[in-house]
């Protein structure tokens, strides 16, 4: 044993069991030194703690501004209650005080429109004190022994403030009582002396460590706790989903991010005065200002399917704008020109690509202005719509996630398709992919007579069925915290 040990097993052999704050103040020894002899000792057996529980909580930004301007969804049904009671859900710019309103039967949705609840109209008068808020300030006010209390006693609710980010709880289990074991005795009463419990310089070379015991290494000593370096979740799930796609016998493929808007509008048959193509959805460069289209050919078959199609001006300028790609379907389009000479046997060709786009987006908790997509295209002969479907659902069958769908209107292809499910936690349909066969106006200026067969969508939505998250922003908030202790993907 150490003299720190000899210490503490002589003051408890007196004492039988002491707090952490009476032997403080006998042998001047740090409470952390303390507890740190004490778990060396209760390794070996020479003494026994007991612990308490003791949580600590810090209000994050976000709970002290829901503390002091009110949580998002009563700031939301205030706002119902002042314009009558009802608003137009695109006017509603808060999705997560929709979501929470939602939850807690404060308001309806029915079609375009959201209506307060007679439940919200009592929240909104404060009628009805709302319990997280109550919950949220009594934590911030409260002394270690009430935190207990609240936490004991309110587990659901701490849940859904850690989920919100509101607050952070940490649990420590610190020693209140060390007792002094018959072993703890024995080992006191036959010790010769002080045991090396570290090697230095002067020990080895001044020869004191002759005559000396050798303390043994405490293998189940509590250790501070480390974190494995591990891939980002994001990367991770763009990993899984990558994997699939080649498990389903595709190919990956890549494109520019800095594209012309040529491949990223024209080619796909996008009229150059659809809204699209505006600065409040496209991000435009000043430099490059333009890019040229290499292959002259092409650029001239598109440029008559739009004057055929659209019967409208259309200008070799607007085509080279550079842009950061708004989809990835250019990716597939200028994969359509590399695939559309491959011999007869080559075919069904099947491609895929990961990757970012950007649009100019208002945020919220399903969209961002930059985001990762997943696109593909599939090039054969007596290609349908059924196996368009068929791919759709088989993809996401490995995601776990049955999809539904329903028509919808893309410029590139005839018919078309838009890939939903519904998310229970959420109480709303996400939109997941737009799909369709390519128009033959566009595979017949690309150079080819094949079917083929597009899909194109966000990957960053599918993470709420994969991790614990409410929003896409969370994760490019980069809470260490969170990174550190986040579950693994849920496959």
């Amino acid at each position: 044993m150490n003299d720190s040990e000899i210490k503490l097993l002589g003051f408890l052999s007196k004492n039988k069991h002491a707090t952490i704050k009476e032997i403080e103040k006998s042998l001047g020894i740090s409470p952390n030194s303390i507890a740190s002899i004490a778990e060396q000792l209760s390794a070996s057996g020479a003494v026994e703690t007991s612990k308490q529980n003791v949580y600590s909580i810090k209000i994050t930004d976000e709970g002290k501004s829901a503390l002091e301007e009110g949580f998002p969804e009563e700031k939301l049904i205030k706002s119902l209650s002042a314009s009558g009671g009802k608003e137009k859900l695109s006017k509603i710019g808060d999705n997560i005080g929709l979501i929470w309103a939602k939850k807690n039967k404060w308001v309806d949705i029915e079609g375009a429109e959201v209506g307060i609840t007679k439940k919200g109209t009592l929240a909104a008068e404060a009628k009805e004190e709302y319990e997280a808020s109550k919950i949220l300030s009594e934590l911030s006010k409260g002394k270690n022994e009430d935190i207990e209390r609240i936490v004991d006693a309110q587990r659901s609710y701490i849940d859904i403030l850690i989920k919100r980010k509101m607050i952070e709880l940490k649990r420590h289990s610190n020693i209140s009582h060390i007792t002094i074991t018959q072993k703890g005795a024995e080992l006191l009463e036959s010790n010769d002396g002080a045991e090396i419990d570290q090697l230095s310089r002067d020990i080895i070379t001044g020869m004191k460590w002759k005559g000396k015991k050798f303390r043994p290494y405490a293998i189940e000593a509590p250790a501070e706790k480390v974190y494995p370096a591990r891939l980002h979740p994001l990367h991770e799930f763009i990993d899984y989903v990558r994997s699939i796609w080649l498990n389903m016998g595709f190919t990956e493929v890549s494109g520019p991010i800095i594209e012309s808007a040529f491949w990223n509008f024209d080619a796909l048959f996008s009229p150059q005065d659809h809204p699209t193509r505006d600065m409040q959805d496209t991000f435009f460069l000043s430099n490059p200002k333009q890019l040229n289209v290499e292959d002259l050919e092409i650029l001239n078959r598109v440029k008559k399917m739009h004057q055929k199609g659209w019967g409208e001006v259309w200008r070799a300028d607007l085509a080279k704008q550079a842009l950061l790609r708004t989809h990835l379907t250019s990716v597939s389009a200028r994969n359509m020109k590399t695939f559309r000479d491959k011999r007869a046997s080559e075919y069904p060709i099947k491609v895929f690509s990961i990757g970012r786009a950007f649009r100019n987006e208002s945020i919220d908790y399903k969209h961002l202005a930059e985001f990762y997509q997943t696109d593909g295209i599939v090039i054969g002969s007596n290609l349908t719509l059924a196996n368009l479907m068929s791919i759709m659902k088989s993809f996401y069958s490995k995601l776990h996630i049955d999809v539904k769908f329903m028509p919808s209107y893309f410029p590139f292809v005839e018919p078309g398709l838009q890939v939903y499910y519904h998310d229970d936690k959420l109480d709303d349909n996400v939109e997941l992919i737009g799909a369709g066969v390519i128009r033959k106006e566009i595979s017949k200026a690309i150079g080819t007579s094949k079917t083929i067969l597009a899909w194109g969508g966000g990957i960053d939505r599918l993470m709420f069925n994969f991790f614990d998250i409410d929003s896409i922003v969370d994760l490019y908030k980069n809470d260490v915290g969170w990174l550190r202790t986040r579950g693994d993907l849920k496959l």
